[in-house]
């Protein structure tokens, strides 16, 4: 035959465990206003990096336009050098 427990102890362990559970779940406003603070700095920290990404690519543009120019440059005077020697060598 089975034993029959005590429903009593049963019940306190029970019950106690129940209220523990309850109180450590529970956030309360210091807790929340704590969340959105550190929700408020990470946006704006995430809108900085937004700005700076935004920045250097700016600038990387601007390199690139500068770099751009400067491949001309250097293809028409290799041009110019080109019809310059095939010009002497046909004298």
């Amino acid at each position: 035959m089975l034993r029959s427990l005590p429903v009593r102890p049963l019940m306190l362990a029970s019950a106690a465990c129940a209220s523990l559970l309850l109180l450590g779940g529970c956030a309360t406003n210091s807790d929340l206003d704590k969340v959105r603070a550190q929700a408020v700095q990470a946006q704006q920290t995430a809108d900085q990096a937004n700005q700076a990404a935004a920045a250097a690519n700016q600038k990387a543009d601007q390199a690139l336009n500068a770099a751009n120019q400067a491949n001309q440059t250097a293809n028409d005077t290799n041009e110019k050098l080109n019809r310059m020697f095939k010009k002497s060598m046909m004298k």
